[in-house]
This record gives C-alpha cells, structure tokens and sequence, in this order.
C-alpha cells in the first residue's frame, strides 16, 4: 500500500492566488472602469468560455484587500457555477462579513476566501513555529496576542482583521 505524504515543511504563506486562477483557466484583468467606481471586483463565468475576473484597481490597491477580492472571485467560481447566475458583482456590503451574512452567496464566498487565503493546517504549523521562536528570543512563556496577529498576517499577506477573525475563527488565539 502505498503511503501518502504531506509535508507542509514545503509549505509556506502566502497562497499564491494569482497562480490558482491561473490553474482554473479564470482570466483575470484589472483596469480603471469610472462607471464601476464602488465594485471591487466581479467574475462573469461562462459555460462556452473561461471564467473572467474582473479587479478595480481603485478598490484594490492595498495588497491584501487585492488577494482577498480574487480569492471571493474564485471562490464564486468554485462553488457557485452551476446556479443560474452568471454574474458576481461584489462591493464593499458584499465583501464585508458582518453585511454579507444573510445573502448565502456572498457569505459562503467570504469563508470560502479566507480558508484558501490562510489554510487551518497552514496557520497552525506556522503559527507553532512563530510562537516558539519568539518566546525563545524574548525569554518569555507567551507571545502577545496582537503581536502574533501582525506577524501571521504580514507571513500571509493578509489584513490585521482578516487575520484575527480567521484565528478566531479556527479556535487560535487564546493559548500561545
């Protein structure tokens, strides 16, 4: 029987997203459009074509908010194909968790991007690793809370809250 293996020793943050899209044939294009100055991202998927991700730079310029947005982009992609939309058109009430929660697209998407941007299974041998070099450089039994927060999320190249609600999220946080 053949044994299988994972090492997540090989595996390190940040989750390439650009390079998923790239695996799922979406097409991914970024460019000012001022009659869409409030969307921040939209994904046409099409059953005769390739899915097309469309970024609004204005919205994205921050890189985490960037790799957050094609993350919800190709989590509709993923999961919502075979419904009878073919449009994701997603602003800042759809991308935000708290106003998202009752539209079960929308929501789905957000969890879905959040788990791909930072794996439990990742975060977890990450985080073991950070923690234990810290309390090694600084003598000390514990890491701070918010300091693990920041460092977690500048090693995942994602916001301070996506961070904390995702470590929340996976139970982390209360002993490090």
């Amino acid at each position: 029987m053949a044994e299988r293996h994972y090492d997540m020793v090989e595996a390190a943050p940040p989750i390439d997203v650009d390079e998923i899209a790239r695996l799922l044939h979406i097409e991914v294009t970024e460019h000012a459009d001022p009659g869409a100055a409030n969307t921040i991202g939209k994904i046409t998927l099409s059953h005769k074509g390739p899915a097309k991700v469309w970024i609004n730079p204005a919205e994205n310029a921050y890189g985490p908010r960037r790799r957050f947005t094609l993350a919800h982009e190709i989590a509709h992609f993923c999961m919502h194909r075979s419904t009878d939309r073919h449009e994701f058109i997603d602003d800042k009430s759809t991308m935000n968790r708290s106003e998202s929660y009752w539209n079960s697209y929308e929501s789905e998407a957000n969890r879905f991007a959040a788990e791909l941007l930072m794996p439990q299974q990742l975060i977890e041998s990450l985080g073991r690793r950070v923690i234990d070099a810290y309390k090694a450089e600084h003598n000390t039994e514990k890491m701070p809370l918010t300091r693990f927060i920041d460092v977690m999320a500048v090693k995942f190249r994602v916001s301070h809250p996506a961070m904390e609600f995702r470590l929340r999220n996976v139970g982390i946080g209360k002993h490090q």
